[in-house]
């Protein structure tokens, strides 16, 4: 007699294939999108080490997590079966080797074009999706590089959970300006050159379905998943779409006036400081938001923007460089 299979809980397998970053510890978050808003608008910003955020400290977690973000699940699941499977169960020649390959993924730093430089906005965007959005990786476009030097093009990533029976897709846009209305102008041109291009749009859910995370799973769960990522297939109206923007941008205003340093002034003060007026242009940024996404003709409410405020994205650019060399 055959027993009859244990039904699969994709709510579990995908939460199985997240991770978890100590994100709180290095990101404040102090707006987050309200329900029914349009678009959901988040207010983010680097923890601060005394007046201003500590941006060493944030680049290094930054490269910490780089890893994660950029090498697919399957392959490192097999560096640390391969790492744990020697003579002294800690060979870590093979974890090497993916640190090495996710160096050479990410486009080297130049003083004189630091814009070409902006997968550091990617990565912030991943980990973003992880904590505030609750939703795995799916797929990332690093893992598709075959020049460190070249741009891919397309979404930056692709996030899922699922809950109700409906799964939701989340298609990420990485921004990484000088200003926060540059950011949520390039994107809503983005998400509205995505959404008119259909041979794209194929392209990525293709890409989901050959090249994710998903083949991390046992084929039988795989099989299951990829059916809610079929755009021809019977669970289709039970899978939604929505586009999350991440504006990473130098906020030059409210960091340059920050409260004077003393022995009673903690960190904390300092950053709520900072955060209380960050809270006040909430509803300028949201209005813009609106206004770029209108222009653009893209549905605002089916978007979700967080804009992570920092001194200055050229240093982000270049602190984080400084850790991949």
């Amino acid at each position: 007699m055959t027993s009859t299979p244990a039904p699969v809980d994709l709510e579990l397998v995908l939460r199985a294939l997240k991770e978890t970053p100590e994100i709180d510890q290095f990101i404040c978050c102090c707006r987050a999108g309200v329900s029914g808003e349009t678009p959901q608008t988040w207010l983010l910003f680097p923890k601060f080490g005394e007046a201003s955020p500590d941006m060493d400290v944030f680049a290094d977690w930054l490269w910490q997590n780089a890893i994660n973000y950029a090498i697919p699940l399957a392959k490192r699941k097999r560096a640390t079966a391969q790492a744990t499977s020697t003579n002294t169960g800690a060979d870590l020649s093979f974890m090497i080797r993916l640190v090495e390959q996710t160096k050479r993924a990410f486009i080297t730093f130049s003083a004189k074009n630091p814009g070409r430089a902006s997968e550091v906005g990617e990565l912030i965007a991943y980990l973003v999706a992880l904590r505030f959005l609750d939703a795995s990786q799916i797929a990332s476009k690093m893992a598709l590089k075959t020049n460190s030097n070249m741009a891919v093009h397309g979404l930056d990533g692709v996030h899922a959970s699922f809950a109700n029976g409906v799964m939701t897709l989340y298609f990420l846009e990485a921004k990484l300006t000088g200003s926060a209305k540059a950011g949520i102008s390039s994107y809503a041109e983005s998400v509205s050159n995505f959404g008119g291009n259909r041979k794209q749009y194929l392209l990525e859910y293709e890409l989901l379905h050959d090249l994710s995370n998903l083949n991390a799973l046992d084929e039988v769960t795989r099989e299951l998943a990829l059916q809610y990522f079929d755009v021809y297939g019977a669970r289709k109206e039970q899978r939604l779409e929505r586009s999350v923007g991440v504006i990473v941008y130098s906020e030059t205003a409210l960091f340059s006036n920050p409260l004077p340093i003393s022995k009673e002034t903690s960190p904390a003060k300092h950053q709520g400081h900072f955060s209380s007026r960050y809270i006040e242009l909430a509803p300028t940024l949201k209005g813009d938001a609106l206004d770029a996404l209108t222009k653009w003709g893209v549905a605002a409410d089916a978007c979700e923007i967080f804009f992570v405020a920092v001194p200055s994205t050229d240093d982000l650019r270049r602190l984080f460089d400084a850790r991949i060399k």
